[in-house]
């Protein structure tokens, strides 16, 4: 009798063990899963940011931005460079953003972004007027949950 006594409760434990393996099992299996969505997602974005930056010049990129900041008037070629670059960083802010949700940026290192956001909307400096052109432009092709996050956290700067 005390042996199947015993043996029940090790069947018990046993089986108790199972259930706690199967459960860590899945933990991992939806952490891989998540890395593996956040590493193809950043991979995706990351050839179009090179894409992107292939067509700027620095050459004309860097006279053009210090021109913007003190609100000179700019070439059509120094524009078009400048909303380039502000859409590339566009695409830069939404994929630190996705990091953002799934933990992989702090709430820290998010809060730069954030700054950035909101100047980009709170300033009237050519520059940021630029950034904000090219927001107007790009904001169709990024994802729904940062258009709404962006619109949100700048509503009351427009």
């Amino acid at each position: 009798m005390q042996i199947e006594g015993l043996n029940r409760w090790l069947a018990l434990g046993a089986n108790i063990g199972v259930v706690i393996g199967i459960a860590f099992l899945v933990v991992e299996i939806n952490q891989n899963t998540t890395a593996t969505r956040i590493a193809a997602r950043d991979s995706a974005t990351q050839g179009h940011i090179d894409y992107m930056a292939h067509l700027l010049d620095s050459s004309v990129l860097a006279p053009a931005t210090a021109k913007a900041f003190a609100n000179q008037e700019l070439s059509y070629l120094e524009t078009h460079q400048l909303i380039l670059f502000h859409e590339i960083r566009w695409r830069h802010y939404e994929r630190v953003y996705y990091q953002h949700q799934n933990g992989v940026i702090s709430d820290q290192e998010w809060g730069a972004y954030e700054n950035g956001i909101t100047q980009s909307f709170r300033e009237e400096v050519l520059i940021w007027k630029i950034s904000r052109d090219s927001w107007e432009s790009i904001n169709a092709k990024l994802s729904g949950d940062f258009v709404a996050y962006v619109e949100e956290l700048v509503a009351d700067q427009r």
